[in-house]
């Protein structure tokens, strides 16, 4: 067992051990080794314990988390005592300095680069975990962020992250996947190293999280990837929920959060799940409850308009010759819709085919490149997806297509849906009618009305045109 006592009675060392014993069983080996390994006895009074251990960092750390259990463990195993408080081996540590020095200068007689050997000692335990964090996408800025209605919270909690004044508060942002999450940590990482004075930053994939945290468990190392983390001003995480299982990596996140936060450094993360969904789905209750605390920002679905936008801006980024017109841009936000990933990887597609040429590329040019991605996405349409299609183009809720209201809009929406759901689904007039609660008699009449709409508004064609685009894939 490694002892590291600075008390000399024989007494109080074999109480020590039995204390160490017990708290290596409650707390489990590989936290002790973690946390415990190196803990020493300082000192012991009657009515007070000082626990020592070998640095600044590893000291605020146990006494931060850990006190409660130290003070329990030695009143069960030792005896009353009123407190427990924890120090830093300073003594211990200048004689390791000491012993440093003196290797190094031992080294220079020998010929050696003393400097040069210093700093490899000081690097030896971080160099495993320098890669940690992934590298950052210049694509993936402020200024190629859309900003609508679904993300609007979200952009408003990035500013915060940057803002220099004020407390550092935890901010979590979380959505489906293919809603922005990763481009906007990478947006805040970015801007973050924009500032002279900001301080390093690291965006961490939780990839990486576990595989570093895979090394120190290895080495023994666990010190060195705290270090390493908390060498950054900022942090990073991103895709937490794909820790779920991965009990020692949520452990050293949650330890590198605190310790972070503690030290007034920037904490942000992202994942596809609300806290409490979290913590339903296997994460750490305590990592879901920090994330509580914290500023949750959700991240929605992007609707047509903020697609759109997104395109626009990744035009107005690209190097590409061609030039893509408007209509094209529209078609694809508003048939793309599972997810911005979607929209943006059909855009690309035109990119590669299109984008070393200074030609224009028109709808019809844009379908015929795009077909194999519509073939793949497209489904057999039902009179409940030609509704929701129908009440998305005109701007209704889904409640108003089948609600008594008879306001002009609605009823032309109502128009436009048995147009399609009869000409283009072959719906029969009894079953278009109990779709929308009415009887037959009403659908064929609203039939009639929208071939007469068809002829001569505008309005009403590009609606149409949007339900069959909605409902064909």
């Amino acid at each position: 067992m490694n002892l590291t006592d600075e008390t000399d009675g024989t007494d109080d060392r074999e109480a020590f051990n039995r204390y160490l014993s017990a708290l290596r069983g409650r707390v489990g080996d590989a936290k002790y080794k973690s946390w415990f390994l190196d803990l020493g006895l300082a000192e012991k009074t009657k009515d007070c314990v000082t626990l020592s251990t070998g640095s600044e960092a590893k000291r605020d750390m146990l006494d931060h988390r850990f006190l409660p259990i130290l003070a329990d463990t030695w009143r069960q195993t030792v005896g009353p005592v009123s407190r427990v408080r924890l120090t830093v081996r300073k003594k211990a540590l200048s004689e390791q300095a000491a012993k440093i020095n003196a290797r190094e200068e031992q080294r220079t007689r020998n010929g050696y680069d003393a400097s040069a050997s210093a700093l490899a000692v000081k690097e030896t335990g971080l160099r495993d975990f320098k890669e940690i964090a992934a590298r950052l996408d210049p694509r993936r800025s402020f200024e190629t962020f859309a900003v609508g209605d679904s993300n609007r919270i979200a952009w408003a909690a990035a500013q915060q992250a940057l803002a220099k004044s004020g407390p550092r508060e935890l901010i979590y942002f979380y959505g489906q996947s293919g809603v922005g999450k990763t481009h906007l940590l990478h947006a805040i990482c970015l801007k973050w190293g924009d500032a002279e004075t900001a301080g390093p930053c690291a965006y961490i994939t939780y990839r990486n999280m576990i595989n570093a945290c895979v090394k120190a468990a290895l080495s023994n190392s666990t010190a060195a990837l705290h270090k390493a983390l908390l060498d950054n001003e900022m942090l990073a995480f991103d895709d937490i929920h794909f820790l779920e299982g991965k009990d020692r990596t949520q452990e050293e996140l949650l330890v590198a959060i605190d310790a972070a936060l503690d030290s007034g450094k920037q904490v942000v993360m992202a994942g596809e799940l609300p806290p409490a969904k979290l913590a339903e789905a296997g994460v750490n209750k305590r990592l879901a409850d920090r994330l509580t605390g914290g500023l949750c920002a959700p991240i929605h679905e992007a609707d047509e308009a903020l697609r759109l936008e997104i395109l626009k801006k990744r035009v107005q980024g690209s190097d590409a010759k061609c030039r893509i017109a408007d209509d094209v841009l529209e078609f694809i936000a508003r048939t793309f819709t599972q997810s911005t990933r979607e929209t943006i990887g059909a855009l690309n597609q035109l990119f590669l085919m299109y984008g070393r040429d200074e030609i224009s590329v028109d709808l019809d040019e844009a379908k015929a490149i795009l077909k194999s991605r519509l073939e793949d996405r497209r489904k057999v349409a039902t009179l409940d997806d030609a509704i929701a299609a129908g009440a998305e183009a005109f701007g209704l809720k889904l409640e108003d297509m089948t609600a008594r209201a008879q306001p002009q809009r609605i009823v032309r929406a109502r128009h436009a849906f048995v147009w399609c759901a009869r000409e283009i689904l072959k719906e029969s007039f009894p079953r278009i009618g109990k779709a929308l609660k009415r009887d037959h008699t009403t659908v064929m009449s609203s039939y009639r009305r929208a071939q007469a709409l068809l002829e001569r508004d505008k309005a009403f064609q590009d609606g149409v045109r949007r339900i069959r685009e909605a409902i064909e894939g």
